[in-house]
């Protein structure tokens, strides 16, 4: 029988780490990928809004569906906050919502046809509501993961690495799939979309199950104790109250409402598209491929420029956000934007622009906090997004239903600008609290 010297053991158990982390690395990139691509096939800013307006639905809730998102994703992130703090917790919070992402996908995709108006909306919303459920949780749970198991430099490189492939294979499907776009309806038509959601968000979760975490994200130490001894509201409210404490963290949570000129743009420009291309055919394949082009060519300028500055991405993204608001305006009114394919170059810049964003900002909160603040600072800056987002969609959605779709785009383009500015004010370094 072969027995194994005292060093070869030491050698095989210092490997065995090291083997780990370069298959975590693989499972998050592959995991983050599937994750991007379900947002992009299934997108809640543009797929589920023209689905549910080629289903005949009023117009106004159209621009709500996202806030509606957001709006969930406030309540699930501070509920569920204090608890995610464990590495196994972490895991599941990546895994289980997005099990419950595609089971609702595919009921929507079974029988949103059949359903009258009335059952539409609600049925609409209840997805909305427990897409951003989903979202919150397992936001949280990333966050942990990525922050623990990557290095800042890392960190960033696969994000945009990520937003890039996902983008590139999006394209991919939605042209190799459009012999399956058939029906009679803009909906039985490109349905197919959220069937490829739902694959995509199958693979994610076997990509993290197959995670195995090497690093705690979990500070341990007195004050968790004190947190076991503490009533849920105060552990939300002491996080929070200690977040608000750092200076960097205020300025944040300003820039983050005006942010979502960018993030929140995108139903508005579906709105305004739809009402030139509702049944134009393959409309949705021409969208998702400028908005995949347009991520994926971000990610690529993306990628090297939050090495250098996560403010500078911040900020150019959000004013190529305004870019495409006034191409958008001025393509409506010189008579351009009934050509679908010159109506998706602002589709594309606009992608372009909220990739750098959300990532950018996703990576600010990351590289500033710390394991221990880190969910209560996300849970925070969410619902002061969420609540602005309900406010400002709900606003302008109105507006879009009464009198045109314009004015919401002339709104956001000033909002673009502002969030350049703001972007630009953002501290990069990590002081005390103060």
């Amino acid at each position: 029988m072969f027995v194994k010297t005292w060093g070869e053991a030491m050698v095989n158990s210092d490997k065995k780490p090291v083997a780990n982390v370069k298959r975590n690395r693989a499972y998050l990139l592959w995991g983050g990928i599937a994750d991007s691509l379900s947002d992009i096939l299934a997108s809640p800013s543009i797929v589920l809004p023209f689905l549910y307006l080629a289903l005949g639905a009023p117009q106004f809730l159209a621009g709500l569906l996202l806030p509606c998102v957001k709006g969930a994703r406030i309540v699930a992130e501070a509920t569920m906050s204090p608890y995610i703090k464990l590495g196994d917790r972490s895991k599941k919070a990546m895994i289980l919502p997005n099990l419950v992402i595609a089971l609702v996908l595919a009921v929507l995709a079974l029988s949103g046809a059949a359903l009258p108006n009335g059952i539409v909306m609600v049925l609409f919303v209840l997805v909305a509501l427990i897409v951003g459920c989903c979202y919150g949780i397992w936001a949280l749970g990333s966050n942990h993961i990525y922050g623990s198991e990557l290095e800042d430099e890392e960190r960033g490189q696969i994000v945009f690495t990520q937003l890039a492939l996902s983008c590139v294979i999006a394209i991919a499907l939605v042209w190799t799939t459009r012999a399956l776009m058939a029906g009679e309806t803009p909906f039985e038509r490109h349905r197919v979309l959220l069937w490829l959601g739902v694959l995509a968000l199958l693979v994610s979760c076997f990509c993290m199950f197959r995670l195995v975490l090497t690093k705690s994200p979990h500070e341990a130490g007195a004050s968790e104790a004190t947190e076991q001894k503490e009533s849920f509201f105060k552990q939300v409210a002491r996080g929070w109250s200690l977040a608000l404490q750092f200076a960097w963290f205020r300025r944040f949570l300003v820039a983050r409402v005006f942010f979502l000129s960018v993030e929140l743009a995108t139903p508005f420009y579906t709105i305004h598209a739809a009402t030139y291309h509702l049944s134009t055919p393959h409309i949705l394949s021409i969208f998702v491929t400028a908005t995949s082009a347009g991520r994926a060519i971000g990610a690529m300028l993306w990628r090297r420029v939050v090495q250098k500055s996560i403010r500078y991405t911040i900020a150019g993204a959000s004013m190529i956000a305004c870019l495409s608001s006034l191409m958008a305006i001025g393509f409506d009114l010189f008579g351009l934007a009934s050509n679908p394919w010159v109506y998706a170059a602002t589709i594309f810049f606009l992608s372009f622009g909220i990739g750098g964003e959300t990532e950018g900002r996703y990576l600010y909160l990351l590289s500033m906090s710390s394991a221990s603040n880190r969910p209560y600072m996300v849970a925070l800056a969410d619902a002061v997004a969420g609540i602005g987002g309900i406010i400002f969609a709900s606003v302008l959605g109105i507006v879009a239903q009464i009198h045109s779709a314009l004015i919401p785009l002339s709104v956001l383009a000033v909002l673009n600008g502002v969030s350049v500015y703001l972007a630009l004010s953002l501290v990069e370094k990590k002081p005390e609290p103060r």
